[in-house]
C-alpha cells in the first residue's frame, strides 16, 4: 500500500466531519502508525491514547514530537488496558 500524506487535508476533514469535531474529546486511535493523523487532531482533542503494535512506527511517532495531550503505546488493541471511557475511537487505515 502506498503512503498517502493527505496534502489537501481530505482525510482529516472527513474524520473531523464524521467525529463531529475533536474539540475536548478523549480519543483512542487504533493503528496510529507514525502519528501522522494523531498530531493533526491533537490540538483540539482533550486527550489521545494512540496505539500501534509496530515498534518502529511508534518510535518514529515519538521522534516527530509528542504533544502534551498524546500518549503513544506500543501494543496491539487486544493488549491495551482500557482505563477510562473514550468519546471517540478511530481506526483509520487499521482494518
Amino acid at each position: 500500500m502506498a503512503y498517502w500524506s493527505d496534502p489537501q487535508d481530505v482525510e482529516l476533514a472527513a474524520l473531523t466531519r464524521f467525529a463531529d469535531g475533536f474539540a475536548g474529546k478523549r480519543v483512542l486511535e487504533v493503528g496510529c502508525g507514525r502519528g501522522r493523523l494523531t498530531r493533526r487532531f491533537a490540538p483540539e482533542a482533550a486527550f489521545i491514547d494512540a496505539i500501534d503494535p509496530n515498534e518502529e512506527k511508534i518510535a518514529a511517532a515519538r521522534e516527530a514530537g509528542v504533544p502534551a495531550n498524546v500518549t503513544y503505546h506500543e501494543l496491539a488493541l487486544e493488549a491495551f488496558p482500557v482505563s477510562a471511557p473514550y468519546d471517540l475511537i478511530i481506526l483509520s487505515w487499521s482494518l
